[in-house]
């Protein structure tokens, strides 16, 4: 009977030691990181600019791949169908995370239960500008003018987008009626913001910062918890003397869920290391992007639930259109 009891042990031993192994084994091949968006776009270069840096970290290369299409739903199912080895990640967003649920009436894939969150890393800043022809010079002269003209103004949009939820929330928040005009993506908003043909934008800082440096638009406030770093001159909305607000669109990785604990580890560590990098910082900021410091699995993942209740109230609270 002892005998048998000490064999017992001794295999117990040795599975724990075999499993301890295989943990310190990872990673032993190269990881794929699954990104939604085309290459090229800002998204797709953040993506290469954290790939760059965890493949320094973890030793082994990570290689950035490209599933553009449905606004990023694509990408985040074929990521939940992938084994929970550490071997395949995703570049998490705010659209194709947390947002998805409340817009779409079925998704293909649980933004909660399918995925593992490891951290957030960055962020994009957003800028509410108007043009030229606006007559007021900061947020409160806006509000004003907003108020005694509503309906009048009209704000460019992208269903789904941060263009959209910024002039949404903007309403909401201090009371004003502005139109939205939807787009279907692109470059066609600015041009029409630059050119009159819409007023108001809630855009991201790299695709407006041009113009802004040229005259041909006013920058506002920044839509965000944090001045900007390519225009540190300008508040917040807050600091302007409206509501508090954040659509600043931000980036994490998440992989398959049952991911094991000790890989989530790993991958956290990794991330929050690169996102503490002073090379990494700079080199977002010509993106208008900084870091986000301090994500957890456990803070990521209170955050995209938190966030997935808050926007499908949002939504339901402001007869956005869902789709199907």
């Amino acid at each position: 009977m002892r005998s048998k009891v000490k064999f017992i042990e001794i295999a117990a031993m040795a599975m724990t030691s075999l499993s301890a192994v295989a943990s310190e084994a990872w990673p032993s091949r190269p990881i794929r990181l699954v990104v939604g968006y085309p290459a090229g776009g800002p998204t797709d270069i953040i993506a290469r600019l954290a790939g760059q840096e965890l493949s320094k970290e973890l030793g082994q290369p990570v290689v950035v791949e490209n599933k553009g299409g449905g606004n990023g739903l694509i990408a985040a199912k074929h990521v939940t169908t992938q084994k929970p080895d550490g071997y395949t990640l995703m570049l998490s967003t705010d659209s194709v995370q947390t947002r998805a649920p409340a817009l779409y009436r079925s998704l293909n894939y649980d933004p909660v239960a399918d995925f593992t969150p490891i951290a957030k890393f960055a962020k994009q800043g957003v800028m509410m500008v108007v043009n030229p022809n606006v007559p007021a010079q900061n947020v409160k002269e806006f509000i004003a003018y907003a108020k005694q003209h509503p309906g009048k103004l009209n704000y460019g949009a992208t269903y789904g987008a941060s263009s959209h939820f910024g002039g949404a929330l903007f309403d909401v928040l201090n009371d004003v009626d502005m139109t939205a005009i939807n787009y279907p993506g692109g470059n066609q908003p600015i041009t029409d913001l630059v050119g009159g043909v819409v007023q108001v934008g809630f855009f991201t800082e790299s695709t407006v910062a041009q113009f802004i440096k040229a005259g041909k638009l006013k920058a506002l406030a920044a839509a965000g918890s944090e001045r900007s770093r390519l225009f540190p001159q300008i508040p917040t909305l807050q600091e302007a003397g409206a509501a508090k607000m954040d659509v600043a669109p931000w980036f994490g990785i998440v992989a398959p869920a049952k991911t094991p604990p000790e890989v989530v580890g790993k991958l956290a560590a990794a991330v929050a290391k690169i996102a503490s990098s002073q090379v990494f910082s700079d080199a977002l900021t010509p993106l208008g992007a900084m870091p986000i410091k301090g994500s957890t699995p456990a803070k990521f993942s209170e955050e995209i639930k938190s966030d997935v209740v808050y926007w499908k109230k949002f939504v339901v609270d402001n007869k956005f259109p869902v789709e199907n």
